[in-house]
């Protein structure tokens, strides 16, 4: 959720671009009733009307499931898709149905729709893409050897499909192949060329000049304060975001299912010895609740920021660091992103920012191994509760290069973030 991207512009592809078009639901079977048909035939035809009914019912549910999914009302949407399969199976629906049940944190069922809908349609790459995300988020041994195989399905068959590459490269990266996962990021960002732009914010803050504070006060007479941190990237630091209580509930959600984390940015991190795991909204109301406090400070609609990205909790044990990198690439463009610090940490585990605001060039930013060492730039210590928001891309809409970044070695204890 804290990962900004623009509309349906997420792993899963959205509803309107899978669904087979009405009339390939029908048969010449659903112009009977529109024919001249003679008495002495009525008998022999019942069993073809009743089916013309079906596909009519069919029909009918397809058309409000469709309506319901494109109005974010997921339950509506759900219950007629799943009128739908009663009916008929189509591997289009299964994959909807698999997308609103993961939205929704059921993950075993998203599974067996999606096993459904390649089994339906062997050729359907999106569906293959899919399986393959959440069997590769499981970090059992031999799911990640069925996703690979998913993953190899969705790139046989739909030609040049960035995501499917950017996610081999994660899979192999899971299984210890770290030469080879390289080279899989490499072929996603050539096949996606330069960075896309979002879509364009329909609100952005001023930076005014560094050192700027501003109060927010919201609807229910809170306030906070927001100091402006750099100009490039635009960068700003809400302390107490969070409170200590929701901090802790945050990490008591993670801990249990940490894995070690891969890159979403570019391909040139150089160090990924973090955990981390996503964890949807519809898991937990504070995971929704965040949702609705980052649209608050963002001051972006809660359906564009519900719209994006599951929240990832990292943990950072001692010694742990994640190598520099831009988090909005060519195949998952990323308008912002809110950095959330959940506990105090005894030493290190800074987010650095060393091209910010000029201090040095992003190219010399990105080969820097130990970029707190390095001095100069933006240096963000963590705060317990505290949220640190960046925009990645400029006014303009392209990528703003200053923005890599590092979440820099832990020296002492460990540290607990959400983005």
């Amino acid at each position: 959720c804290c990962g900004l991207l623009p509309p349906c512009c997420g792993l899963l592809p959205p509803c309107c671009g899978l669904l087979p078009p009405l009339s390939a639901l029908l048969s010449p079977l659903s112009a009977l009733r529109q024919s001249a048909i003679p008495r002495l035939l009525l008998l022999a035809l019942v069993p073809a009307m009743a089916l013309a009914s079906k596909q009519e019912a069919l029909v009918a549910s397809y058309k409000a499931a469709v309506a319901a999914h494109q109005a974010s009302e997921l339950d509506t949407a759900l219950e007629h898709y799943r009128a739908c399969v009663a009916i008929k199976s189509i591997p289009a629906v299964h994959n909807n149905m698999a997308a609103i049940l993961l939205s929704q944190g059921d993950k075993a069922a998203a599974e067996e729709n999606w096993r459904l809908a390649v089994e339906g349609k062997p050729d359907y790459a999106e569906a293959h893409f899919n399986l393959a995300v959440v069997l590769s988020e499981s970090g059992d041994d031999a799911k990640l050897a069925e996703a690979r195989r998913h993953c190899e399905l969705a790139m046989e068959h739909k030609e040049g499909y960035v995501q499917a590459h950017h996610l081999m490269g994660n899979i192999r990266m899971s299984q210890g192949a770290q030469e080879e996962a390289t080279g899989w990021y490499a072929k996603a960002e050539a096949l996606g060329g330069s960075a896309a732009a979002p879509a364009p914010a329909s609100f952005r803050w001023e930076g005014v000049e560094v050192g700027h504070v501003r109060t927010l006060r919201l609807p229910d007479g809170t306030s906070w304060s927001m100091q402006t941190l750099s100009l490039r990237p635009l960068s700003f630091l809400v302390r107490d975001f969070l409170s200590e209580n929701e901090c802790e509930r945050l990490i008591g959600l993670a801990r249990p299912r940490l894995q070690q984390s891969l890159t979403m940015g570019n391909a040139s991190a150089s160090e990924r010895t973090s955990e981390s795991v996503f964890l949807p909204a519809a898991e937990d109301g504070l995971l929704r609740e965040l949702q609705e406090r980052l649209s608050a400070l963002t001051r972006l609609p809660l359906q564009q920021v519900a719209g994006g990205e599951d929240i990832q909790l990292v943990h950072y044990s001692e010694g742990a660091a994640f190598g520099m990198h831009h988090d909005s690439s060519a195949f998952l463009p990323r308008l912002l992103t809110a950095f959330y610090y959940l506990n105090e940490v005894e030493g290190g585990g800074e987010t650095a920012f060393p091209a910010a605001d000029g201090a040095m060039s992003p190219d010399e930013a990105l080969a820097l191994a130990e970029p707190a060492a390095a001095g100069g730039g933006l240096v963000v210590k963590p705060a317990r509760g505290a949220a640190l928001l960046w925009y990645n891309h400029g006014e303009d809409g392209s990528r703003d290069a200053c923005a890599v970044h590092a979440g820099c070695r832990v020296t002492a204890g460990e540290k607990w973030g959400a983005n």
